[in-house]
């Protein structure tokens, strides 16, 4: 293998972002290891270092509590609907590679490891089989959380500003299309009085 194929497989991967998914999701992994490790029993308070405490804690439901009222309903509803957004992300990105922008392809990426991530915890996590949160910013936020969830509200985050972006963007567009219409009518209409002043001339 020469070094323009090795330089090639390395931007096919940075590209990719199939990096960032290995990354976060064994960041997202480890940490709830060790706050399983370290909280023994869920519930429990493991750190309070002021503006956040961690805490282990099981959560049953999908984001913000959300979820039936049946712990096991919960865990089939949400396994199924993350296996099928998953499995839609990765068939878009698979199909559209080559025209997904980077800025957006990273954040669906992302979208990704967050599912994954909560997704192992339901299959893997016995007996519980539910999704250790443990970060929790108790001043500002009532729900505990972790790395997963995390990227997939930052990805939704970054997603709103693209959008945003690209609809300011447009409006700027369109009405710098319509200020040089006006700017060519009113020109046009100059020349036509002006046309129009010459021939009175003419006439007298």
């Amino acid at each position: 293998m020469n070094k323009e194929k090795i330089k090639a497989g390395l931007k096919w991967f940075y590209q990719s972002f199939i990096w960032i998914f290995i990354l976060f999701l064994a960041i997202d992994i480890a940490t709830k290891q060790i706050v399983m490790h370290l909280g023994g029993t869920p519930g429990t308070q493991i750190a309070n270092w002021g503006i956040v405490k961690i805490n282990y804690i099981l959560n049953y439901n999908a984001a913000f509590g959300l979820g039936a009222k049946d712990p096991t309903v919960s865990r089939v509803i949400y396994l199924i609907v993350a296996s099928l957004v998953t499995a839609g992300l990765i068939t878009y990105l698979i199909i559209k590679r080559k025209t997904t922008k980077l800025y957006v392809r990273a954040c669906l990426i992302l979208i990704i490891t967050g599912a994954v991530g909560n997704m192992i915890d339901r299959i893997f996590y016995a007996p519980y089989h539910a999704v250790v949160d443990w970060i929790d910013f108790y001043w500002f936020w009532d729900y505990n959380f972790n790395i997963a969830d995390s990227c997939i509200v930052v990805a939704a985050f970054m997603l709103i500003i693209y959008i945003i972006v690209l609809e300011v963007k447009d409006y700027m567009a369109k009405r710098k299309a319509e200020g040089v219409s006006v700017k060519t009518l009113s020109k046009t209409e100059k020349e036509r009085l002006e046309e129009e002043n010459k021939e009175r001339e003419e006439d007298k």
